[in-house]
């Protein structure tokens, strides 16, 4: 199969489609390009996801096609389609997945700390000033929501 990607110059200009080679005609049956051919006029729709396709009879070096008809269509249905080209499936999926990570929390540095041992408030290193360690230190923020 020759899967050439064929990019409209109209509104969706951005979603690049694969050729189809088989379609459904108006009674809903499976006809192939080559059948195309000996049907002129007919309706043709996509076998994926619905749409009206653009029958193209092909040229002494390309077999005949159907296109996606890009300018009936939501972009929302073209995306849900199988003949999306890959490339564009995948970049989808990048985006929707940067979208959901697009502002990790980073972790931010603690220099409030309350020594829990010492009962001492105290700031900068996680080292106690009056015991010396900072092994029974947490985050002042801590301290305040749990005790106070």
């Amino acid at each position: 199969m020759n899967f050439k990607t064929i990019t409209s110059e109209n509104l969706h200009a951005e979603i690049r489609m694969l050729k189809c080679y088989l379609a459904n005609d108006h009674r809903g049956h499976f006809v192939t390009t080559s059948e195309a051919v000996n049907m002129p006029g007919q309706v043709w729709s996509c076998v994926s996801c619905g749409c009206r396709l653009i029958f193209h009879t092909g040229t002494h070096t390309d077999s005949p096609w159907f296109e996606h008809d890009q300018r009936t269509v939501a972009a929302s249905t073209l995306i849900g389609c199988a003949h999306i080209d890959p490339a564009v499936k995948a970049e989808i999926r990048s985006r929707t997945l940067r979208s959901l990570f697009n502002s990790p929390d980073s972790p931010v540095m603690s220099l409030a700390w309350y020594c829990v041992w010492c009962a001492n408030h105290y700031s900068g290193e996680k080292r106690c000033t009056a015991c010396g360690t900072g092994i029974y230190s947490i985050e002042e923020a801590c301290w305040q929501n749990n005790y106070t």
